[in-house]
C-alpha cells in the first residue's frame, strides 16, 4: 500500500475532541453505515472553485437521509441548513446531523488512547511483514529461500 486512511480510527480515540456520542456511533457502526454525503457539497460548497471533488462520508442520520433525496431543496435552503449544522456544532451535537466517519468504522470496536492505536498499528504491520516473509520463504522466493 502507498498509504492508509485511518482518520476514523483516531476519531474513536480517548483524545479526539469530539462528543462521546459520536465515538460510540463509530464503535457501533458497520462499514455500510458510512455513506457518501454528496448533499454536503450542495449545502456548503467550496467558495470560488469546484473543490477537490471530494465527497465526505458520514454515518447515516435522518438529516443525511432527508437531504440526500432533496438536493435541489438543499441548495435552495443552504443558508438555513448551514446555520442548523453550525448550531449543532456549537452545541457539541454535530454527530446527530453529520457524524463524519469512513467505511473503516466497521473495523473499530473500542475507544482507546491514540498511543495504543499506534502500538496496534505497528504490531499488526510487524506481524504482516513477518508472515509475508514466511510465506515467501515457503514459496521459495523470499530471503532465506534455497536457490536450486
Amino acid at each position: 500500500a502507498a498509504g492508509a486512511n485511518i482518520g476514523t480510527r483516531f476519531l474513536a480515540s480517548v483524545e479526539a475532541p469530539i462528543a462521546l456520542g459520536w465515538k460510540h456511533r463509530i464503535v457501533e457502526a458497520e462499514a455500510q453505515d458510512a455513506v457518501k454525503v454528496e448533499v454536503w457539497n450542495d449545502i456548503s460548497p467550496v467558495a470560488g472553485s469546484r473543490g477537490y471533488g471530494t465527497v465526505i462520508r458520514a454515518l447515516r442520520t435522518p438529516f443525511i437521509d432527508t437531504w440526500q433525496q432533496r438536493r435541489d431543496d438543499a441548495r435552495r435552503e443552504a443558508d438555513r441548513l448551514r446555520g442548523e449544522v453550525l448550531v449543532a456544532l456549537q452545541q457539541g451535537r454535530i454527530h446527530e446531523l453529520l457524524p463524519f466517519a469512513g467505511e473503516s468504522a466497521g473495523l473499530v470496536h473500542d475507544i482507546i488512547p491514540a498511543g495504543k492505536i499506534v502500538q496496534r498499528l505497528v504490531a499488526e504491520a510487524r506481524h504482516a511483514l513477518e508472515r509475508s516473509q514466511t510465506l515467501l520463504t515457503k514459496l521459495g522466493t523470499g530471503p532465506g529461500a534455497s536457490k536450486s
